[in-house]
């Protein structure tokens, strides 16, 4: 790769006061800095001239290194995500300020806390001390890949204090293609790892940092564990990665998203873990099979043959292998799993990196493995491949014989399921081990009809299911002369920063929000939602469904009638949509939904449409599949409001 620096801020260069330090003494002070470069090798921005700011890659790191002073103040938490906002106004062409507040809500909502537990993570102090004076002497380096849409506050505290024992950490902002949506898709994903190849080019040529270009190691996190995999890949070089549950390691059958992206990655040849030799450290959490059975596995680590060492925490989350649950005390077991990932990963680096004969590093594995909650054993699954069923039919009307479109055909409360056509056919995949479950065969204006799923498995050629119209009386609603109030009800966000939305083939999938009434009865005027960002390259059908509540939970929907609601390909802003005519009378709270049921033309693999999330106490609910459990996301609400009358 061309190596080009355009624009590089030179303030940690600061001239050196000569300090010395022998390995393994007194730990340094942690400094911190940032850089800013340019790889013109690259284009970030399509279609603008080399004149445009964002016409060439930019890179920004984020580095915690060896000091031998401390300031009067660390900075706070806030100081480091604050970075984000900065970039995120710089690289993605839209005016960000003051989003920081919001994200840092954002973080702790997902972990069920209140907005004053956002306000007060900003606040909270680190034991980074910027621009100091760093050590003189030829230091290991680290480069810390994160998780996508993820920079080195997110995992703060190791990097520090692998900082303060030795090490210069380089944090590389993950953004991957314009406008800086990161994702799992491998063009993204490449994106990350040719930044890691620039930052790796870099470090040969820079000779100001005097750091050990001899003894270079890898830390990924989550899906920048994918990232620091691939780049390991090209260099043999490299003497240790260690990843906090990184994304090389994968079990299909979650989303058929994430299953795709990982097998277009596998299928590229990008990875050959037979062949690494550097050493290796995977720690991994323990809830990834709580709502799927894995139908298959890419395990990085099962297939590596160098020096390697595996560690499973019991009962800990995805989210555990960050800083964010330590520093906001979420749980006494957070902060325990949080202070041996942190030392197991000092000692590793210290094994690996500074090359030290002693034992340990795994004299410390073999006291943590004492632990009834660590398992040195990887997961395992049924390696048998499960044999797949294809179930073809048509949705008719029980009278009329026509064709029924749209109608959810799955597997009761399973992610297994689809929509009939414009024709009333369907095809369903299933598996071997869905016999004994249940078909579940629904629509607005039907009356839903179960089956085993066994029973249509042993006649032939394809089936046809009878829906009989089902007849509902309106109940009566007294209206008096009076002065309506009028009001927007849900969550008005049309943020482009935060989002989450539908990903191509998602057939039958849901998201949504509770709606709280102010008053019943409440008549619905207009249903409003944002499209963010839209790369689907063909138009789109969404249905509204709103479901009563019962006993906390979704229940029955309660519309009579299909309402449509197609998207043409590219198209965002704000859809509004006009449901006067549909005499919608609410006299209870509700959970308001858009499903994905149809294309009108081909949706290519990556392809996605985003929705705003904002600051809604009631989080987003998510359905992933006809005939699924519709789930609340703890978290921010997605941009979905009504306004209504009463």
């Amino acid at each position: 790769m061309q190596l080009r620096i355009l624009f590089l801020i030179l303030a940690f260069f600061i001239p050196l006061h000569f300090y010395s330090q022998e390995k393994g003494n007194t730990p340094y002070q942690a400094g911190f800095t940032t850089l800013h470069l340019v790889d013109s090798s690259r284009i970030y921005k399509p279609d603008t001239p080399v004149t445009d700011s964002l016409h060439y890659r930019p890179l920004d790191l984020d580095i915690w290194y060896p000091s031998t002073e401390k300031t009067e103040k660390s900075l706070t938490f806030g100081d480091l995500f604050r970075l984000q906002e900065e970039r995120a106004n710089l690289y993605q062409g839209v005016d960000y300020t003051g989003i920081t507040e919001e994200l840092a809500v954002f973080l702790t909502a997902g972990f069920g806390l209140e907005i004053d537990d956002g306000k007060r993570l900003l606040t909270v102090e680190s034991d980074s001390y910027q621009n100091t004076r760093p050590a003189v002497g030829n230091f290991p380096v680290i480069i810390y890949m994160a998780g996508y849409n993820g920079m080195g506050w997110e995992n703060y505290r190791i990097l520090e204090k692998l900082a303060e024992n030795g090490f210069v950490v380089i944090s590389i902002w993950s953004v991957g293609r314009y406008p800086g949506d990161m994702s799992n898709h491998i063009l993204d994903t490449m994106e990350q790892v040719y930044d890691g190849e620039f930052v790796l080019e870099w470090i040969k040529e820079s000779k100001p940092l005097n750091l050990d270009s001899s003894n270079i190691g890898f830390l990924g996190c989550s899906w920048g564990g994918m990232s620091a995999a691939i780049l390991l890949d090209n260099h043999p070089e490299i003497k240790a990665m260690a990843t906090l549950d990184g994304s090389e390691t994968h079990y299909d059958g979650d989303t058929e998203q994430d299953d795709s992206f990982l097998k277009e990655i596998y299928e590229a040849n990008l990875l050959h873990p037979e062949k690494i030799s550097a050493a290796y450290l995977y720690m991994e959490s323990d809830n990834k099979w709580d709502e799927f059975r894995p139908t298959g596995e890419y395990h990085y680590f099962k297939k590596t043959n160098s020096p390697k060492t595996y560690m499973r925490f019991i009962d800990s989350k995805h989210e555990d292998f960050t800083s964010l649950p330590s520093i906001l005390n979420t749980s006494k077991k957070a902060e325990v799993i949080h202070e041996y990932i942190k030392q197991t990963t000092l000692l590793f680096f210290e094994q690996y990196l500074w090359e030290k004969s002693g034992t340990e590093f795994h004299e410390y594995i073999d006291q943590l493995l004492k632990d009834a909650n660590i398992t040195d054993q990887p997961f395992y699954y049924n390696t048998d491949t499960p044999k797949e069923l294809i179930l073809k039919g048509s949705v008719v009307d029980s009278k009329t014989y026509d064709g029924l479109s749209y109608v959810n055909i799955g597997v009761l409360n399973k992610n297994q399921g689809t929509v009939s056509n414009k024709n009333g056919s369907f095809e369903l995949q299933l598996l071997e081990e869905h016999l004994d479950d249940t078909l579940r065969i629904s629509m607005i204006g039907y009356q839903p009809k179960m089956f085993p799923v066994n029973r249509f498995l042993t006649g032939k050629g394809e089936l046809r299911i009878n829906l009989e119209e089902e007849i509902s009386e309106l109940k009566e609603v007294v209206v008096t002369a009076k002065k309506w109030k009028y009001k927007k009800l849900g969550n008005t966000t049309k943020s482009k920063f935060i989002g989450t939305g539908f990903f191509y083939n998602q057939l039958g999938t849901e998201l949504g929000i509770k709606i709280n009434l102010p008053k019943k009865p409440t008549f619905v005027n207009y249903f409003n939602f944002t499209i963010s960002h839209n790369r689907l390259s063909a138009k789109i059908l969404f249905r509204l469904n709103m479901y009563k509540i019962n006993r906390g939970r979704p229940a029955e929907n309660i519309l009579t009638e299909n309402i449509f609601i197609p998207i043409e390909a590219g198209q965002t802003g704000t859809i509004t949509v006009d449901l006067k005519k549909y005499d919608i009378v609410l006299t209870d709270d509700i959970v308001v939904t858009l499903e994905w049921i149809a294309n009108e033309g081909e949706v290519k693999t990556g392809e996605a449409i985003y929705f705003p999330l904002g600051l809604f106490s009631n989080g987003t609910y998510v359905k992933y599949s006809s005939q699924g459990i519709l789930k609340k996301k703890r978290g921010m609400g997605i941009g979905f409001y009504m306004d209504v009358k009463y």
